[in-house]
């Protein structure tokens, strides 16, 4: 497992990052695994109070293993192999969505097939001018896969999503900005600089409130109005009851900046 993820925490803020540049970062059976591990063992880190995910080299992450592919059709095994290898993926996908801090992808690169989603999987993106991103499941009469089918027909209208999906084009920065997917561009010197900027203003403010947006929001994909404005409504008396909610109340009055503490 050795040079695939690197975590860093610092300031109340985690960074994760790909680490093997060299083959472009691929999302292999390694790397989901300890990508994975990682993720989950700074869940409940009370210290840590925002995530960025990054890639290094000229990729954020090239998406599946080529080579093992090509390996896994040649000895007769590729749906197990396929099997074995979206295990942990997927629940990378789902966890993301419901990650009970604010989560930033700082896409310094190539970002392809599922490197695109694992992206796309974040709450924000912060883009390099150098990225590139590429729904390139199709190259390989593959579905787009991470939750790909899921986030595209969501976020996007259907005939874009089709395009996007069915050819398989590579899309840079500002296009992806304009189909709403990035929230910001930078330089490739500023990336790391902006991105910290941003996790350091996110892990100040009131992240158990981030992380019941992000529940109520996931849960709003699949409920009816009626009800979620229900769940929504006893979720507002909850945050009423917090200790942030006093501390922003206070603050307002008094004129002063919160100082949240995440509960």
């Amino acid at each position: 497992m050795e040079n695939l993820v690197k975590l860093t925490i610092k300031d109340h803020i985690a960074v994760i990052k790909l680490t093997n540049s060299e083959n472009y970062n691929p999302l292999n059976k390694a790397t989901g695994k300890k990508l994975l591990e990682t993720i989950e063992a700074i869940r409940s880190d009370r210290d840590v109070r925002c995530l960025i995910i990054t890639g290094s080299g000229k990729a954020f992450s090239a998406g599946g293993d080529i080579k093992q592919f090509k390996s896994s059709i040649e000895s007769g095994t590729s749906g197990q192999v396929m099997d074995d290898l979206t295990q942990d993926l997927y629940k990378i996908a789902l966890i993301l969505r419901l990650y009970p801090k604010p989560v930033i992808a700082a896409v310094n690169g190539w970002a392809v097939g599922a490197g695109m989603n694992l992206a796309l999987s974040c709450d924000l993106i912060i883009a390099s001018e150098k990225a590139k991103f590429k729904q390139s499941f199709c190259k390989l009469a593959l579905i787009p896969g991470f939750a790909g089918t899921i986030i595209l027909s969501r976020q996007l209208p259907w005939q874009q999503a089709t395009q996007m999906a069915f050819f398989g084009d590579t899309y840079t920065a500002e296009e992806m900005k304009k189909l709403g997917f990035v929230n910001e561009i930078v330089p490739p010197e500023n990336l790391e600089g902006v991105s910290m900027d941003w996790a350091h203003k996110l892990a100040s403010g009131p992240t158990l409130t981030y992380a019941r947006t992000k529940k109520l929001f996931f849960d709003a994909l699949s409920t009816p109005l009626e009800e979620h404005l229900e769940k929504e409504r006893q979720m507002q008396i909850k945050s009423a009851e917090s200790e942030d909610y006093k501390i922003g109340v206070f603050a307002l009055n008094e004129k002063k900046e919160p100082k949240f503490v995440g509960n």
